[in-house]
């Protein structure tokens, strides 16, 4: 029977994978490297893959800049990809200091000295322990959708996640015609990138739409950008007190693209960019004064006046400037894409080199 794993489960293993490693410095100093070595990684030790979508989140593929996230499902006639920006939490700004704590301090202590333990862990509890006792917990953004119309059978199917690249793609063969599509997320310029492509021109057909659990409005803004402003929601009593904004821009090589009900539509492409956009009012602790909408803009400003091959080239430039600090030859793992156990856990570098820079593995870092 297949064994499936939470979420909740999926980053407590991660965490205690990343755990094995106590001596992050000496380990950084033992297998650090020039970039020259680093160029001469074996890819494929470095290549998830798989030969059938997502059926759950545990299966997606993740990509991240440390702000922006998504996990891609890989469908090949409906296609989800699961938004994170890293600022988007419920609640708002709070003092969470309980009042009384002061006042039951002495008692606690007496408690204590007196071995009454379990009375003075009731006091802690109920006198001192924070207001709320949980912290604000972390939203999505929403997905964006996307929709192939007579992709439903398909051959040849893989997606991939390269962890040297940092690049998740997708391909399939429909009526003798290869699809592909390749996302990334870009630390240069704060966008997730998707690109399509077909071996025949003309034959990119989908819509593009944007939906979400907050409460947000949803409209299109032109022939080509789908745009979502929201605001983030209540937890523990402590109100939503944030904004946030999203843009989707469709720019498709040959073919047309229109706008119909919230959702931005693709006819006879030959190729196509979809460039991704996601920011919260947060400026920090105590302030959430910020533009979404403004900051949103101004990225897909300037990420759309560069082509898509000088987005990819600069975010792995950027991405391996990271990753190549630390190697770990000795490290591998085998991964059974085809038996789709999701309770596999594995060791990646990626995790190892977010253990030595002292990033807990978990889903504020954004992947």
């Amino acid at each position: 029977m297949k064994r499936r794993i939470t979420r909740r489960k999926f980053l407590s293993r991660t965490a205690l994978a990343t755990a094995t490693f106590p001596f992050a410095s000496s380990l950084l100093n033992a297998f650090s490297h020039d970039s020259r070595a680093a160029d001469n990684t074996d890819d494929q030790t470095l290549m998830l893959w798989f030969d059938k979508p997502a059926s759950e989140w545990t299966e997606a593929l993740p990509v991240g800049n440390g702000r922006l996230g998504a996990m891609i499902f890989g469908g090949t006639a409906g296609e989800q990809l699961q938004l994170n920006e890293d600022t988007l939490y419920a609640g708002a700004p709070y003092d969470p200091n309980n009042p009384e704590a002061l006042k039951a301090l002495p008692e606690a202590r007496r408690l204590i000295f007196d071995r009454k333990y379990k009375e003075a862990h009731d006091l802690v509890g109920a006198k001192m322990m924070a207001q709320p006792i949980k912290q604000m917990p972390y939203e999505p953004v929403g997905d964006l959708n996307l929709v192939f119309v007579g992709h439903e059978n398909v051959t040849d199917y893989r997606r991939q996640l390269d962890l040297n690249t940092a690049i998740a793609a997708v391909s399939y063969r429909v009526e003798g015609v290869t699809f592909t599509r390749e996302v990334f997320a870009s630390p240069v310029d704060q966008v997730i990138v998707v690109s399509f492509g077909a071996d025949r021109p003309g034959q990119l057909n989908f819509s593009a739409s944007l939906s979400t659990p907050q409460k947000a409005r949803i409209s299109t803004v032109g022939t080509d950008t789908l745009l979502m402003v929201g605001e983030n929601g209540e937890a523990f009593s402590i109100k939503g007190g944030l904004t946030f904004a999203a843009r989707v821009l469709v720019l498709p090589s040959g073919g047309s693209s229109a706008s119909e009900k919230e959702r931005i539509v693709v006819r006879n492409a030959d190729s196509a960019v979809l460039l991704i956009v996601a920011a919260t009012s947060y400026k920090n602790y105590r302030d959430t004064s910020g533009k979404p909408q403004a900051i949103t803009e101004e990225h897909l400003r300037t990420a759309r006046r560069k082509t898509v091959e000088s987005l990819r080239a600069e975010h792995i430039r950027e991405h391996q400037r990271l990753f190549h600090r630390v190697r770990f030859p000795a490290l591998s793992a085998v991964i059974d894409t085809k038996s789709g156990d999701s309770a596999v856990t594995y060791v990646t570098p990626s995790l190892v080199v977010m253990h030595i820079n002292g990033i807990a593995a978990g889903l504020r870092n954004t992947w």
